[in-house]
């Protein structure tokens, strides 16, 4: 339960991305926190972030399986760092189905199991343990942006262990606000051309957006990534953000008065109703 958005921009020579900073944890209480200082935005290389919805304890340990791939070499494409944080989601669910599964109800572990299947292959209960193991979902999602040396990218990893590539789109969103952002996005008519100014605005007020949704907090994390490097908006970029945020879009003055010109002169143009049939309608 959370938001994460990121978005290509400048022909594919940045991008941006925001989060909200709300924690959920503790079921079945469900808490929830959303300390300031909290970032959301994790940086997995000096140019390549990654924001992750769902469970904290999944997220973190994803991320820290696919760190020592990633170590290996930073400067490595973008698609491979995504690849890695695959592997890792891959393996990470594979021990969750062992813990949560296999080990409680058939005392083994994944390679057990599949011996078990192939000696069984018609056992009733085996092929039940096989439909619970196709149904379980981490419900965690995580979503890559970075820069290399073929331009910007965005990439989504899903369940059940999918590399969902964006460049298409030039933008995406996970988490509980995903739809409400990505509408937002679309309304903006967002594609990788657009430059790095109208994208912030954009992938901001897709945040705000997001708000609506459970689970999605009120503060906002943004980065953006340019020149190969990463930086993060500061108070003064909130504010001027803040500024030209419209939650509910209204007319400016000027736009009244251009509009009610407009208005005035095409109901001046209407024929009269009671001259252009010769008499009035006075019927029910």
């Amino acid at each position: 339960m959370t938001v994460g958005i990121g978005a290509i921009c400048e022909n594919r020579k940045a991008a941006v991305v925001a989060a909200d900073k709300m924690v959920t944890f503790g079921n079945p209480m469900n808490l929830q926190t959303e300390p300031p200082q909290l970032k959301k935005i994790i940086e997995l290389t000096d140019r390549v972030l990654m924001v992750f919805s769902g469970s904290t304890a999944d997220g973190e340990e994803i991320v820290n399986g696919a760190r020592p791939t990633i170590a290996v070499n930073p400067r490595q494409p973008v698609k491979d760092i995504a690849e890695a944080i695959k592997q890792s989601y891959s393996r990470h669910k594979q021990r969750r189905v062992e813990d949560n599964i296999l080990r409680p109800l058939l005392g083994g572990d994944f390679s057990q199991f599949q011996q078990l299947v192939a000696q069984s292959p018609t056992s009733q209960v085996l092929q039940q343990v096989v439909a619970m193991i196709s149904q379980h979902n981490l419900n965690t999602d995580l979503l890559v942006a970075g820069l290399d040396d073929s331009g910007a990218h965005i990439f989504i990893i899903t369940h059940p262990g999918q590399l969902l590539p964006l460049g298409t789109t030039g933008y995406g969103s996970i988490g509980s606000g995903a739809v409400h952002s990505s509408v937002r996005l679309s309304l903006a008519q967002h594609t990788s051309a657009a430059s790095l100014v109208d994208t912030v605005y954009n992938v901001y007020e897709a945040k705000r957006a997001s708000e609506v949704a459970p689970g999605v907090g009120k503060l906002t994390d943004l980065a953006i990534i340019h020149g190969g490097k990463i930086f993060f908006a500061g108070p003064d970029m909130f504010k001027a953000l803040e500024s030209s945020h419209k939650e509910r879009p209204t007319l400016t003055k000027h736009e009244q008065d251009a509009l009610k010109k407009v208005c005035d002169e095409s109901i001046k143009q209407q024929p009269d109703a009671t001259t252009s049939t010769g008499t009035a309608d006075t019927t029910a």
